[in-house]
């Protein structure tokens, strides 16, 4: 059958107006993308802007407790932590799900081992997979004179273990970003560490919330 120029014209405008729709998606698509990357930009800065005024302060804190590089040479302090992999979704009460997240924070100092230090350690939880004003799912404040109840040193294994349990019940999904902020007492130091767990909460209707505060292993 041929095409004649009057069935072209009818057939017109329906091919621009699926054209039209392809243009609108793709535009919206890349308008999409320039926005998560400005977000992630915008993320990074702000995180080497946190980390340089944590540098900053750590030397305004060396500084204020009179402590020289001779004398830090001479003791021991951790330069780091470290959230061990054994970090994850917990059951606490033997019931179906997971009930927090247990953390497993190592501090370490500048020959790689693990060391008992006194601090003030703060975690925080966060569900991404949230929209950014409901990420955070959890925060947790241990002061430095309960920090040291919550070591465990035995069979070569050396750690802070702190219990998070669910502090406004579980969190809708399975994947947990934690962040641990470790402020050395000695020193004054802050370091930050941060990781992903999984966890398998219990159904959202038959699970209770937890009670807030973390709890000695």
């Amino acid at each position: 059958m041929r095409t004649t120029p009057r069935l072209l014209l009818a057939l017109l405008p329906a091919w621009l107006a699926g054209g039209g729709c392809q243009r609108d998606t793709e535009l919206e698509l890349r308008r999409e993308l320039a926005r998560l990357r400005e977000v992630v930009e915008t993320q990074q800065r702000e995180l080497e802007a946190r980390q340089i005024t944590i540098a900053e302060l750590n030397q305004q804190l060396q500084q204020a407790r009179g402590l020289t590089d001779e004398d830090l040479e001479k003791i021991f302090y951790p330069e780091r932590i470290v959230i061990d992999r054994l970090t994850g979704g917990d059951n606490y009460d033997d019931q179906p799900g997971d009930d927090g997240v247990t953390v497993y924070v190592k501090p370490i100092d500048r020959d790689g081992d693990p060391v008992k230090v006194a601090g003030d350690i703060r975690i925080e939880l966060y569900d991404l997979a949230n929209p950014p004003d409901r990420n955070l799912v959890g925060r947790y404040e241990i002061p430095v004179d309960e920090v040291s109840k919550l070591w465990y040193g035995k069979l070569a294994t050396y750690h802070y273990t702190i219990r998070c349990p669910w502090q406004h019940g579980p969190p809708a999904h399975n994947e947990i970003t934690v962040r641990v902020i470790f402020r050395d007492y000695l020193t004054g130091r802050v370091m930050t560490s941060q990781t992903v767990c999984t966890v398998h909460p219990a159904p959202a209707d038959s699970a209770e919330p937890g009670v807030g505060g973390p709890r000695p292993e």
